[in-house]
């Protein structure tokens, strides 16, 4: 892996980490500030919307470290949980990448050493069954790292965000920002005759930025102390727009490259009714390549079991039993309490940092851009590990957030969090500008036997921080049939709504992608193409619904539809022999208007417990052909058994009144019969069962059993038949047999499937998504 990659990489994680606070430092920040404003500058006019406001914000900027005045030490335990997750619309399941957790009682002092005494910690990578092993020397593992800002009441990184954006509390956030009154909230505790109030204030940038946040921060009325803050950046991360010079040199069929941050929200709690110290937070993202697929990010950490000003329970100093690990993660010219230097072992960021100091270089705090404002000195931190062993086994851990029944925030309470922050006003995007789209990739390439091997280009031009109007135009070879497609749409964390006018090369939609990558390489490499295509002119208007495992989607639309003969013979198999594709589906022509819909849902990511996913989907239409409807519904069930794992699907459909061919039902190919076309297949009704068995291996440490794995030996089944509806049954159906290969928990998958009633071809299927 290069430079670049490595620094493409960890960007995301930065992303996915620093912006809750909990990461350690990102490695490149570029500039992300305003320099100070001239003390003669005035205060925008505009900056607040009332008298109130304005003395509420000016008093949170005075006080923004008086969360720690008086205080000398406090004592917590932190959990940890990390999950990363691989999907997308077009994926019947998401996948669990990777996941992490930690626990650890940590010491926090206003003088001397902080301590980090870890009590479990557990990394792995579910969808290849592989549990993440530590370094042999502790100090270079990350897995020990802990940032004490996070946790440090005096730090600004803990209040809102890391490195990443403009505090809403800087000196110069007046001008970047817009601040209103929201709701009050008043907390009584009768036993000690107190009332807190809590007040909100919204915050709203005046730029489009993603180094700009929108926001509710909520405040003590009576310290000025930020107690909770629930944000988001403004504008989705976009690699190309962030990144330039890196950007250049990523292959351009992985983009574009954006993450869209959902939420972030930090809580604090009232401790001896004295001081708001860190309870929760949590942090929801989603990372998109190339529309590929979707990566969604999800982290949280609690903080519970005070001990404030309390004789510490944790000493730097003590005996430690045999096989555990301590050592010092700090400033090598600190001294421990009563003079005695500790043993410190000093990491190399720190050390650039005290050369850095040497050398009298000064640094700028990002967060709000005043010069020379961060003192260098690093406090030390004292961190304790058990052995290795029983790290991954304490009971402390929390559960992996795949499995886990309970989160830090109740789904409630994010489902509102989102719909109030996909609320607040950002500016019109316009300074992004338009955006022109040439690079051949896996979007902008496709081959197959209508269009040969065809070309598109994308010009979009940003019409708000959440939506854009696009234009995308499409020439096939050697077709040279010109489509189009020009529509705008709005996207947020939730959902999305648009329309689009198009003359475009479509196909049957009931399985798998056939204009999508995979069968563009199935068409030419292997010689065969799963698709059944015909050309639609029209205009539809489309919604969108995105659950945690649910999707829902639906359009109205009106079209004509006309038949799209097949262009092209050419394929490696024809290339050296005479293989040739069979015709396309005749396709009626004729003017159509209807809606149509369709609901996925699946019901777990992890890997070690049964999965099950499922889709309805149905039309309805009318228009030169007599008015008709169709109707399908799909589920798959896989049950994991120690290595092995058996995986059942089966599905049912049929059409209603006088449908066109091209809404008949096929079946045939990679996700329902395979060694069949599916162009030799078709019918009013259909119904299909598959079943396989397979065989898991493991690549990782056999103790750690997380329930995937990287390859799996599978042997299958397929049974399926069409026809009309008043002769549903089995009369006539077909089945084959097969052995397969399946990688990645079934991400990508390998088939060698035999017709064995009905038909007697070989085939081999090379696909994504399989059942396991």
């Amino acid at each position: 892996m290069d430079g670049t990659q490595q620094g493409f990489y960890r960007g995301l994680l930065a992303l996915a980490l620093g912006m809750g606070a909990a990461a350690g430092v990102v490695s490149d920040v570029r500039a992300l500030q305003e320099p100070p404003a001239p003390v003669s500058r005035p205060i925008p006019l505009d900056a607040y919307a009332d008298e109130g406001i304005a003395g509420l914000v000016e008093r949170a900027m005075a006080q923004r470290k008086a969360r720690a005045e008086g205080l000398t030490s406090f004592e917590a335990t932190f959990r940890e949980r990390i999950y990363a997750g691989l999907g997308g619309a077009f994926l019947r399941r998401e996948r669990a990448m990777f996941h992490q957790e930690r626990a650890a009682r940590l010491r926090w002092s206003a003088e001397g050493e902080h301590i980090v005494h870890w009590l479990g910690v557990r990394r792995g990578v579910p969808i290849v069954g592989l549990g993440v092993e530590f370094e042999d020397d502790l100090r270079d593992d990350d897995a020990f790292e802990l940032d004490f800002d996070m946790i440090d009441p005096a730090s600004e990184h803990v209040t809102v965000g890391s490195e990443w954006a403009l505090h809403p509390l800087a000196d110069t956030a007046a001008y970047h920002y817009r601040y209103r009154s929201g709701d009050t909230l008043r907390i009584r505790f009768p036993g000690d005759d107190r009332t807190v109030t809590l007040i909100e204030a919204i915050v709203e940038p005046r730029e489009a930025r993603f180094d700009r946040i929108a926001g509710s921060l909520w405040f003590d009325a009576d310290e000025g102390v930020l107690t909770r803050a629930a944000y988001r950046p403004a504008i989705e991360y976009d690699f190309d727009r962030e990144e330039p010079e890196d950007a250049e040199d990523v292959p351009g069929f992985v983009k574009p490259i954006r993450a869209r941050v959902e939420f972030i929200t930090i809580d604090y709690g009232l401790q001896e009714l004295r001081w708001w110290l860190p309870n929760r937070m949590a942090f929801d993202a989603v990372a998109t390549m190339a529309d590929l697929a979707s990566m969604p990010v999800r982290y949280e950490w609690t903080f519970e079991d005070y001990a404030v000003d309390r004789e510490p329970s944790l000493d730097p100093g003590e005996d430690l039993p045999p096989g555990w690990t301590r050592w010092v993660d700090g400033d090598e010219e600190f001294l421990a309490p009563e003079g005695q230097a500790l043993d410190v072992t000093v990491t190399e960021g720190r050390t650039r940092r005290r050369e850095e100091r040497e050398a009298g270089r000064t640094r700028d705090d990002p967060l709000t851009a005043e010069p020379d404002s961060l003192p260098e000195a690093v406090r030390p931190v004292v961190i304790v590990v058990p052995p290795i062993a029983e790290l991954p086994l304490s009971r402390e851990l929390p559960e992996p957030l795949f499995s886990a029944t309970v989160d830090a925030f109740a789904v409630a309470e994010l489902d509102d969090l989102k719909d109030r922050l996909s609320s607040l006003q950002i500016p019109a995007a316009t300074a992004l500008g338009p955006r022109l789209d040439l690079a051949p990739g896996l979007r902008r390439l496709r081959y197959n036997r209508v269009e040969g091997l065809s070309f598109s280009a994308r010009f979009a031009v940003p019409t708000g921080v959440t939506s854009e109007f696009a234009v995308t135009p499409r020439i096939g070879i050697p077709e040279w049939e010109p489509g189009v497609e020009v529509g705008w749409r709005r996207q947020t964390a939730t959902g999305g709504f648009g329309f689009t006018a198009y003359r475009r090369l479509t196909d049957l939609g009931d399985w798998g992608r056939p204009l999508s990558f995979g069968n563009s390489f199935n068409s030419l490499v292997m010689g065969y193409d799963e698709g059944l295509y015909f050309r639609e002119t029209g205009f539809e208007v489309s919604a969108s619904r995105q659950g945690k495992r649910t999707r829902v989607e639906g359009a109205l639309f009106a079209e004509r539809h006309q038949h799209a003969r097949k262009q092209s013979d050419a394929s490696l198999p024809n290339l050296f022999g005479d293989a040739v594709f069979p015709d396309n589906i005749v396709a009626a022509r004729g003017h159509v208007a209807g809606i149509s819909g369709r609901l996925r849902a699946f019901s777990s990511v992890d890997p070690g417990t049964p999965v099950l996913s499922g889709s309805i989907w149905g039309e309805a239409a009318a228009g030169d052909f007599d008015l008709y409807g169709r109707a399908a519904v799909s589920a798959a069930l896989q049950i994991p058994v120690s290595q092995w794992s058996v995986a059942l699907e089966g599905a049912a459909g049929r059409v209603f009144g006088e449908p066109p061919p091209q809404r008949h039902f096929h079946l045939g190919g990679s996700y329902t019969l395979r060694a069949f076309d599916p162009v030799s297949t078709g019918g009013a009704s259909f119904w299909f069962g598959r079943f396989e068995l397979g065989r898991g291996f493991r690549i990782g440490d056999p103790a750690y059993d997380i329930g995937g794995s990287p390859v799996r030996i599978t042997g299958f089944w397929d049974a399926g038949w069409t026809g009309p509806v008043d002769a549903f049954g089995t009369e006539g159906w077909r089945s084959s047999v097969g052995l397969g290969v399946s990688l990645m928990d079934g991400l990508f998958r390998i088939d060698l499937a035999r017709a064995v009633r009905g038909g007697s071809l070989w085939r081999l299927h090379v696909y994504s998504d399989g059942l396991m």
